[in-house]
């Protein structure tokens, strides 16, 4: 008997289905700490040059203005007209004099004369952080783009993580897989507390991407091989849920906590917690089945079955469900249908990320309070997918995630217009533009998962997503670099870019998408000619006489 039909006369969604799948996403909350912890950790905060003749000067008591003679900070025309920039003073350089000849042949200071040189030490501003990656290492001016870098190289450890663990759970199973990717995630995660320069930072960070990947996968799959079909589209949603409740619970510790050290110890060191889930979780029964371990995967449908108060048929395990070669995902590029829909789906899954990310990480540059711009940021994105649980089974596929897209396209545009007034505009214009199309990306990235998968023949299916996984990574290491864009471009100019490349990427990404054929309700195809065949019907409804209309 084939999985799908026994665990349907099992029952597809029971009270030990549910448990074990809230235990498998419980260590999701620690990825997502873990991904969104840079937003903290490495944030920017305000600074100038550190004034030498001041030794005991703060950012907050600028004694530099006390003695306009011995000044060395020379102003910021430009950043006096921006609040993020406090009194204006320059960032990045200093004031030196220049040595001039009195009447004796010696060597004496003219105010009046001076040139500039970069700053080597800086006074930073402590009212929203004590210290932080940045301020400990002094990653701003020359090195302001090493934070990029950091964050980038983290995203790198999901891609490389998406390749290891990805075979790892084909072969040795989901448990296996699960755990292993905890244990590192756990020493790795406190391994960053004792950085001694950068390098060692940036290598900590990405071998804890590397495991959040692995943790991110095995849960996925695990979560939705435990639930029949009809819940599959549920459970792949729901998964989110734990996601954004990391992002809160984050939020809280990072309020509470200043120091950069103290607030990665706490967000790391809870996951051990997560260790005893080795005697708390079965394997995957459906891998077993594959594999053909009949008997262990008896054991796992048989606890399905007495929780639903089913009994097992007798014909259970005469035919073992087994992978079957069903072709290579080269296949596709042999139907130039096939390859398009391939295309379009890579550069969403590109899109997607990049905007998400993006958005996330931006959330600093916002103005206002960075703790209530990012419990915004996870509230929104929890509704964004209850919006989403509410919508695929009634708008459809294509035309939520398109909907989705392109809303969040607009609201990343109309950014661009208070971040370019930046003098004039209310603070709270972009922080509500910013969550509306952080509320609308949710709604995309949670459905292009369901979307990709049912687009494309069985055989196929999961080479797919494993290939639209690896783009992915891309655009999440280019979401760094776009949310940064402010740092890089001075002015309204660039506070203004990043939306602008959300914006653009975003249109371009939903019209797309328009292209795709539907898949809600549809008989998913089986084989690669059934997918060159699919979506060729355009089905119309005509609303006035409540018919469907049927065109080849």
């Amino acid at each position: 008997m084939k999985y799908d039909d026994l665990i349907k006369q099992l029952g597809e969604l029971g009270p030990y289905q549910v448990r074990v799948y809230i235990l498998t996403c419980l260590p999701v909350i620690a990825v997502s700490m873990q991904t969104l912890i840079p937003v903290f950790i490495l944030a920017v905060p305000q600074h100038r040059c550190h004034n030498p003749p001041w030794t005991n000067s703060t950012y907050t008591v600028q004694d530099v203005l006390l003695d306009p003679i011995n000044a060395t900070l020379p102003r910021d025309t430009e950043g006096q007209d921006r609040e993020t920039e406090g009194l204006g003073l320059e960032q990045c350089q200093i004031r030196v004099p220049i040595q001039v000849l009195d009447g004796g042949e010696g060597q004496v200071q003219d105010p009046a004369l001076y040139t500039f040189r970069p700053c080597h030490h800086w006074t930073y501003d402590q009212s929203n952080f004590q210290n932080t990656v940045v301020t400990q290492m002094d990653l701003v001016c020359r090195r302001s783009s090493l934070r990029s870098h950091a964050n980038m190289i983290y995203m790198g450890g999901f891609l490389v993580g998406s390749i290891v663990f990805g075979i790892l759970a084909d072969i040795k199973g989901r448990k296996p897989s699960l755990m292993m990717a905890v244990t590192l995630h756990v020493v790795t995660s406190v391994l960053v507390l004792f950085s001694p320069n950068y390098v060692t930072f940036v290598v900590c960070r990405f071998l804890t991407g590397v495991s959040n990947m692995g943790i991110m996968l095995s849960a996925f799959v695990l979560g939705m091989e435990l639930v029949g079909r009809q819940w599959r589209t549920v459970a792949g949603v729901s998964i989110n849920f734990f996601w954004c409740a990391g992002m809160l619970l984050l939020d809280l510790m990072a309020y509470g906590i200043r120091d950069w050290k103290h607030l990665q110890l706490a967000a790391s060191c809870y996951a051990v917690l997560f260790l005893p889930l080795w005697w708390l979780l079965p394997e995957s029964s459906r891998w077993l089945m594959s594999k053909g371990r009949l008997e262990e995967a008896r054991v796992i449908l048989t606890k399905i079955a007495e929780s639903n108060k089913k009994e097992i048929p007798d014909d259970a395990f005469n035919e073992p469900d087994k992978d079957e070669d069903q072709g290579t995902i080269t296949d596709i590029f042999l139907h130039p249908v096939l390859a398009f829909r391939f295309a379009v789906v890579f550069l969403n899954w590109l899109v997607v990320n990049l905007v998400y990310y993006g958005l996330t990480l931006n959330v600093g540059s916002l103005g206002g309070s960075i703790y209530l711009n990012f419990a915004l940021n996870g509230l929104v994105e929890t509704l964004g997918n209850i919006a989403t649980l509410g919508a695929l089974p009634r708008l459809g596929r294509k035309r939520f995630y398109s909907l989705a897209m392109l809303f969040s396209a607009a609201a990343c545009l109309c950014c661009m217009i208070p971040a370019l007034a930046s003098s004039s505009a209310p603070g709270w214009i972009i922080v509500l533009l910013s969550n509306v199309g952080k509320f609308c990306i949710t709604g995309g990235y949670s459905t292009i998962y369901v979307f990709s998968a049912e687009l494309f023949p069985t055989g196929l299916r999961n080479s797919v997503l494993g290939s639209c996984s690896m783009v992915a990574r891309v655009g999440a290491m280019m979401a760094p670099y776009v949310a940064d864009l402010s740092l890089v471009v001075a002015g309204a100019v660039g506070a203004s870019l990043p939306f602008l490349v959300f914006g653009a990427s975003g249109l371009l990404a939903g019209l797309l998408a328009l292209a795709l054929p539907e898949t809600l309700n549809m008989a998913l195809p089986e084989t690669v000619q059934d997918a060159v065949e699919f979506g060729k019907s355009e089905i119309i409804f005509d609303y006035t006489s409540n018919i469907i209309y049927d065109y080849k």
